[in-house]
């Protein structure tokens, strides 16, 4: 009876210390910061811009980088070997990037301008810090973890050590900043909707906030259950962006409509550098029909996973077809299947040895392409 009535305020004192906890972390992690850029700050690109820009250029090179977790450093490795073989970083062999999630971290990374106006980061920099960087990305001290229940009462990691990564890549940079074109997926709580960033303005009579890119990209890239959403104001709008990756894991599609409506007239090429192919993702749509509620709660566990092949296959359906509609694309996808024992948050020398292994697979299964691609957008 004594033990019973210790566990009982036990119990009591740890769902007490639970409450107050999520509330000091909502004040100080979730509050609404005003971060309007200066009136000074350069201003997006127009869409006139954008098509000057590239008037002369009989190709657009488009590259296109999915969600996945630590598993985004084996497209960072695949661009590492195009970089070797070319000699150029990867932010200037192609003219948009577009990412879900990690994919548009390093999209981001690999779009920003140095002093001289040239892109700062090449792919081998990013993987060159990647394990040191991921790890002090998914990191909480152990009453977090403890008074979250690992995550089950609260997101599973603190925000400090991401936007201090960020913050390291980003410094003060604002979206107008970047060199390559970029488009960022993200899902906004308080409009309940999907929206496409872009670093121009797509609609001449229309304005798009400026946004800085730590703001962005660490709302594009923050899971609910992994990290706080990223909130605050810019222009006198509140937003609170969280990551898109359930509904839009690849932003393939949105980036091949995006140029193929600016440039109708050329050629596009799109590349897609998967992250572990989609074998990784597989459900029985069959339990729903036979095994009746049960089937529901499958599906609705295992809608993250179902909504992510969706847009895979959707994508892939579309793209392989669209020569038939009447556009000029050359779609090259770079990915290997075989890749169910890699973890999207596991950072332990283990997991992240399997991923630069499978990596390797990846190099040498697809090094006839790779050294193709490498060769046409050289020519670029």
């Amino acid at each position: 009876m004594i033990i019973l009535d210790i566990l009982l305020v036990f119990i009591l004192c740890y769902l007490c210390g639970v409450y107050f906890y999520l509330r000091w972390l909502n004040k100080k992690y979730f509050l609404t910061i005003d971060k309007t850029p200066p009136d000074s700050e350069i201003k997006l690109k127009t869409l006139d811009d954008i098509r000057n820009q590239y008037q002369n250029h009989n190709e657009i090179n488009i590259l296109v980088l999915t969600g996945g977790g630590v598993r985004g450093l084996i497209p960072l490795i695949i661009l590492s070997k195009i970089e070797e073989i070319t000699g150029k970083k990867a932010g200037e062999l192609f003219d948009f990037m577009a990412g879900t999630s990690t994919g548009s971290v390093n999209c981001a990374i690999m779009a920003v301008a140095d002093e001289n106006g040239k892109n700062k980061y090449s792919a081998q920099n990013i993987v060159d810090n990647y394990l040191d960087n991921i790890r002090t990305m998914f990191s909480a001290p152990w009453y977090h973890q403890f008074l979250t229940l690992f995550g089950i009462f609260g997101p599973r990691y603190l925000p400090d050590g991401k936007l201090n990564v960020l913050n390291g890549y980003f410094s003060n940079s604002c979206l107008s900043n970047v060199v390559t074109n970029i488009l960022v997926p993200v899902y906004d709580v308080v409009d309940n909707s999907l929206k496409i960033i872009r670093n121009w303005m797509p609609n001449s009579k229309a304005t798009h906030n400026n946004y800085t890119l730590t703001d962005l990209i660490n709302g594009a890239s923050n899971p609910p259950m992994l990290f706080f959403p990223q909130s605050f104001m810019i222009n006198g709008d509140k937003k609170i962006f969280i990551d898109p990756g359930v509904i839009l894991n690849n932003p393939a599609e949105i980036a091949l409509m995006n140029t193929w409506f600016m440039f109708p007239n050329k050629k596009i090429r799109l590349v897609l550098i998967g992250n572990g192919g989609n074998d990784v993702m597989r459900y029985n749509h069959q339990h729903v029909a036979r095994f009746g509620a049960y089937g529901l709660f499958q599906y609705l566990l295992n809608s993250p996973v179902i909504n992510t092949k969706l847009s895979t296959d959707l994508v892939s359906e579309y793209i392989h077809e669209a020569n038939n509609y009447g556009l000029d694309v050359e779609f090259v996808e770079i990915n290997s299947d075989g890749a169910q024992g890699l973890l999207v948050g596991d950072t332990s020398d283990s997991n992240m040895d399997r991923i630069r292994q499978f990596a390797d697979k990846v190099l040498t299964e697809n090094r006839e392409q790779i050294t193709k691609l490498a060769k046409n957008l050289s020519q670029e």
